[in-house]
């Protein structure tokens, strides 16, 4: 699965949520999501019943979220460097505090199932990232929201899968809560393409 794909299932679920005219209310940086919301659910039970409560395909979502969240707030801060566009960078700073605060939740849930989690991006995300570094202005603006949107594809079916195929409930209410925000992203990313 690609990365690009991989990252959009963290804001899928949100932007169908979001009437259209709230985009750009949604778009401010600080009203992407409330501070004090968690992503994650917590639930009681010992930390060996956590950790034997874990399926491999829970570990492996966990650690290509993590992934596809560390790609997707630096490749917001290359949009807040090398954008032209202000849609851009609006939509970039909502998409970096929306995969911080996921990703809080992300390793909170790691560090409960003790799962090891990369300290970057992937391979592929890297390269990706390397070519967006190496872009400026209205090209830019273009590739990062085409990447952004073949992303936000590829996270709704890691999403899916994970839903199908998970066995943790509190991975799966992981992803559950993310579909909301992929949707507001997608919404976003297409409200900029207009714009810009």
């Amino acid at each position: 699965m690609k990365p690009t794909a991989r990252l959009a299932i963290v804001g899928l679920v949100g932007a169908i949520m979001v009437p259209t005219s709230a985009i750009a209310h949604a778009a401010s940086p600080t009203r992407a999501i409330p501070a004090h919301s968690s992503f994650a659910p917590s639930y009681a039970g010992s930390d060996t019943d956590a950790v034997a409560a874990i399926s491999n395909q829970d570990r492996m979502f966990l650690i290509t979220v993590h992934q596809d969240n560390l790609a997707e707030i630096e490749a917001g801060r290359l949009a807040l460097q090398n954008g032209r566009c202000e849609a851009v960078k609006r939509v970039a700073q909502v998409f970096i505090n929306d995969h911080s605060r996921i990703d809080n939740d992300v390793q909170s849930l790691a560090d409960k199932f003790d799962v090891g989690l990369p300290n970057a991006p992937d391979a592929e995300a890297q390269k990706l990232l390397a070519e967006l570094a190496a872009l400026s202005g209205r090209e830019f603006d273009i590739a990062w929201l085409r990447m952004r949107a073949a992303g936000l594809r590829e996270a709704i079916k890691l999403g899916k899968q994970q839903l199908r195929h998970g066995r943790s409930p509190e991975v799966k209410a992981l992803a559950t809560a993310a579909v909301p925000v992929v949707m507001r992203h997608l919404k976003l990313l297409n409200e900029a393409k207009r714009r810009c």
